[in-house]
């Protein structure tokens, strides 16, 4: 079914559903987690992302995480944090946090839904699409810091400069 038929029926309809349904529709790799989750593999300019979509029935919530692919020495650990909560100063919409026992990095949003009846396939593909770009927007900066390669404080620098014009 197409998301623009029948949406009184989506929209009451399992939020993980729809985001099933989104992730089929860009030919994403599709893992279900049980009935309230799903993950995808997700390419992306830089790495893969790994997307994660969590529904929570007492919050009637949906948690969103993105997980970004990015090796560090444990000696750049103290670093990426840094970059992490300068990068979160201009990220629009969730926020990075750093698994200091993993070293993984992901991006986080939580939709809260009460009282909705369910969400909308626009509203599932721009959180999608907005944290996607959001992890696109911040890799460079991560994997230079990762890799040794530049100081936090440089990185965030380079990353939160805004261009004007044409090359």
């Amino acid at each position: 079914m197409a998301f623009g038929q029948n949406q009184q029926e989506i929209l009451l309809g399992d939020p993980i559903e729809l985001v099933a349904r989104f992730v089929s529709n860009q030919d994403w790799l599709l893992q279900r987690r049980g009935e309230n989750a799903v993950l995808a593999e997700v390419p992306g300019k830089w790495c893969d992302y790994q997307l994660a979509v969590t529904w929570q029935h007492s919050e009637e919530a949906m948690q969103v995480t993105c997980r970004i692919d990015v090796q560090c020495e444990e000696s750049q650990l103290g670093e990426i944090a840094l970059l992490a909560a300068m990068l979160n100063q201009q990220i629009f919409m969730g926020h990075l946090a750093l698994d200091i026992g993993t070293g993984e990095l992901e991006l986080r949003h939580t939709l809260p839904l009460r009282g909705a009846g369910g969400a909308t396939p626009e509203q599932i593909e721009d959180v999608v699409d907005i944290m996607l770009g959001e992890c696109e927007y911040c890799f460079p900066s991560i994997y230079q810091v990762a890799q040794g390669q530049l100081m936090a404080n440089d990185a965030a620098a380079a990353t939160l400069l805004t261009t004007e014009g044409e090359a």
